[in-house]
């Protein structure tokens, strides 16, 4: 889990019927951190490698969606896509220790280093449900629930936003 993300972002869509629509979002994060613990046994000493990982992530979505109902002032609906996010990664490692129990003495057997930055292009297929309230005539608040999928559930995004109808 990463903490500390806050992603902002823009979108624009053409509605073909009432009811379909195609959505362009684009959109980026700040920089979320989590830390990573990984055992590791030297010689049959226990031990381990900790680490502070930092990840940004920006994305451009390509959407398809369902709007339900017709001229109401709420309209849920559904969606489905394809998400690619630019991911950069940094990861800080701690040095690692052993302690030698005979000789009571702990000795560095890795030295702190820094890995990357790294950059990665992410594409993941998403389905989305929310809802479009309009507030007036042309005004409207929404909202949704993201699920993007690699090898199972990956990101869930969790997104609120007010727009206009040209």
């Amino acid at each position: 889990w990463s903490n500390g993300i806050f992603y902002g972002g823009a979108g624009a869509g053409w509605y073909w019927t009432d009811h379909v629509k195609t959505q362009v979002d684009v959109g980026s994060g700040t920089l979320g951190r989590h830390y990573r613990y990984q055992p590791l046994t030297v010689n049959g000493v226990q031990t381990g490698i900790s680490s502070r990982v930092a990840v940004r992530q920006s994305s451009v979505a390509l959407s398809q969606h369902y709007q339900f109902f017709r001229n109401q002032w709420f309209h849920p609906r559904v969606g489905a896509g394809l998400d690619i996010a630019r991911e950069t990664r940094r990861e800080e490692v701690q040095p690692v220790f052993i302690f030698d129990q005979a000789s009571r003495t702990s000795r560095q057997i890795s030295p702190a280093r820094i890995e990357g930055p790294t950059r990665d292009t992410i594409v993941r297929p998403f389905g989305e449900v929310g809802f479009k309230a309009y507030m007036s005539r042309r005004a409207f608040f929404n909202g949704d629930a993201r699920l993007m999928f690699r090898g199972g559930i990956d990101e869930v995004l969790f997104r609120i936003g007010f727009g206009v109808d040209f």
